[in-house]
């Protein structure tokens, strides 16, 4: 398929309001040509709204929106050239997979031989090949979907949208699809704005991640930094597993804060000035029997099998509780105590009132 030069996208203070309800509150995001940006957030978080506001199907309260530097906030959604795939598929019963790819084309009064032609690659390109003549009722869940994005690209449109397309499939059929939509981004460069409540897909698929909650935007960034360094307690509980332990800035030291707790003083990464604060340490930076600056001891209370890690739940001092995640072969049973220990640059720290 042939290939377009990328639109970046600007949200300028975009708010939606029903009635009483913030479904937007002043977002401001921006993404970049070519980008693959994921929205990621619990139901009701805003991330449909911001795509439909972005799609033309509903007007912001208030706010501007930007596509290739130009204002498209009160273009209607079939002059911005856009792409989009929804969760349900919509592909056209009555109609072959050839034909439902082809009905974009049609619309814009193509020429036949440029629609054959262009069908044709777009079906290459979601590797579906020798199925053009067949119909929906006769596709997997899968290649419904690929149908559906290659219905989307077909057009070369300036931006992808994807609303929570893989939800409706099994585990392993979507994370193989993941990998498929990566590819497509990859081969065609088209910036592409993905929306998801499901962190690990957000993580496999993005470049950056926009986390929402509530309307309001908390933290942008790449997967490994806001899973890495959360902005506030709330986005660290979201994205994954994490321990809290709560404790108060007690100073710096080489560039580290130095953390007092009820269970240990440590030394851990972040920006927090001072006051109150929670020390963000992933289950898997716990390590049991390491030599580490931070240590404290804990009691398992109880170890789940998970195939290639051993999940355990232990108590630390003041009833603290902990998520630790560890190679089966370091098999501790119920009732045992141990010494935990983390690296400084494993940890953290977000103000308590972060969340």
């Amino acid at each position: 398929m042939d290939r377009r030069a990328p639109v970046g996208i600007r949200f300028e203070a975009v708010s939606k309001h029903y009635g009483g309800v913030r479904a937007l509150d002043r977002v401001s995001l921006e993404v970049e040509p070519g980008e693959f940006l994921t929205l990621l957030g619990p139901s009701g978080s805003g991330k449909t709204t911001l795509l439909m506001v972005l799609a033309g199907f509903s007007r912001p309260t208030s706010g501007r929106v930007l596509v290739g530097g130009e204002d498209v906030t009160r273009t209607p959604p079939h002059r911005r050239d856009f792409g989009v795939v929804f969760q349900s598929y919509a592909l056209f019963p009555h109609m072959t997979v050839a034909q439902n790819v082809a009905y974009p084309l049609r619309m814009r009064g193509r020429p036949r031989a440029e629609i054959a032609r262009k069908v044709a690659d777009a079906l290459a390109l979601v590797r579906l090949e020798g199925l053009g003549e067949r119909r929906p009722d006769e596709l997997s869940g899968g290649q419904k979907q690929r149908v559906a994005l290659a219905r989307a690209v077909v057009f070369e449109p300036r931006v992808l949208l994807m609303d929570e397309p893989l939800s409706a499939l099994d585990k392993k059929l979507r994370e193989a699809m993941q990998i498929e939509i990566r590819r497509l981004h990859e081969r065609l460069g088209i910036t592409t704005i993905y929306v998801t409540h499901d962190q690990a897909e957000a993580m496999v698929l993005a470049d950056r991640i926009a986390v929402l909650r509530d309307g309001a935007l908390q933290q942008v960034g790449p997967p490994e930094a806001i899973y890495r360094r959360p902005a506030n307690a709330w986005v660290a509980e979201f994205i994954g597993l994490t321990n809290f332990i709560a404790g108060e800035v007690a100073g710096r030291q080489d560039g580290r804060l130095v953390v007092r707790t009820g269970v240990g003083t440590f030394t851990c990464q972040g920006d927090v000035p001072g006051g109150p604060v929670l020390i963000c340490v992933r289950p898997e930076a716990l390590h049991i029997g390491a030599t580490l600056p931070n240590r404290l001891r804990a009691v398992v209370r109880e170890r789940v099998f998970l195939g290639n890690l051993l999940d355990y739940r232990m108590e630390g001092a003041d009833g603290l509780r902990l998520r630790v995640q560890a190679d089966p072969s370091q098999a501790y049973v119920p009732g045992v105590s141990v010494d935990l220990a983390f690296a400084p640059d494993e940890a953290w720290v977000v103000p308590a009132a972060g969340g």
